[in-house]
């Protein structure tokens, strides 16, 4: 068995608190919407309830990287490349700061788990 790269180590933690982050944002996000006289639309409660979804799957997944599952690195880029597309949403939401973070966020893990040692890694596993 290959020896994990200290990258995907940093990223697997990096996923463990992407997961918590999108669980913590998605739970504040619907509790806004459902809030009495809240002002959100529906766009926002939906867009709530797949960062609360999204992170709880990044968090089960997130065990799979430290033991170089290739299916969870896999998953992983999914949900990242689905986190960009809700960061997206939440720019045109009007929250350029939640949406900012969470685009650079996910670029961040999909250029770790992409490097040469790192699908080496996955590869050997």
């Amino acid at each position: 068995m290959a020896t994990r790269p200290g990258a995907v180590t940093f990223v697997a933690v990096l996923v463990y608190i992407n997961g918590i982050l999108d669980v913590v944002f998605g739970a504040i996000g619907l509790i806004a919407v459902l809030s009495p006289g809240a002002g959100s639309t529906g766009f926002s409660g939906i867009n709530a309830v797949v960062l609360i979804v999204l992170g709880i799957i990044t968090i089960v997944v997130a065990r799979g990287l430290l033991r170089g599952s290739n299916t969870s690195r896999t998953i992983v880029l999914v949900i990242e490349v689905i986190s960009i597309i809700s960061g997206i949403f939440t720019l045109f939401g009007g929250q350029l700061g939640s949406g900012l973070v969470t685009i650079i966020w996910a670029l961040v893990v999909i250029a770790i788990l992409s490097t040469r040692r790192a699908v080496e890694f996955f590869r050997a596993a």
